[in-house]
């Protein structure tokens, strides 16, 4: 028994700890989340806030690319994944309007079973 006036010392708890880090874990977490959908949308807000000439002359030959290098539907030669790259890159520009999102549409891929 401890005597009065004097308080008895406690063994640290593993609970306590484990609530720390379980925190900390949880924290970490969402903020390597919100990293990854800050770097998911940053080619995006790259394209959006470049010079509207400069943008509408890149989405130009992007498009021009597309239909060049990948004709009008989806390919499943060595050319894939570039093309579905450009379908991508192209449909992040706000110059892609429905005849841009229709070209897009013919090169996604065809689903398989």
């Amino acid at each position: 028994m401890a005597s009065p006036g004097i308080e008895a010392e406690r063994p640290p708890t593993a609970g306590g700890r484990n609530v720390v880090t379980r925190v900390l874990v949880g924290l970490l977490v969402v903020s390597m989340a919100a990293a990854i959908l800050w770097n998911l949308g940053a080619e995006r807000r790259a394209i959006v806030h470049m010079d509207p000439v400069e943008r509408a002359a890149l989405y130009e030959q992007s498009l021009g690319e597309l239909q060049v290098l990948c004709g009008t539907g989806p390919r499943d030669d060595a050319l894939q994944k570039r093309c579905q790259a450009l379908v991508d890159f192209i449909q992040k520009f706000p110059e892609c309007d429905a005849t841009c999102q229709g070209i897009a549409r013919r090169h996604a891929p065809k689903p398989t079973r």
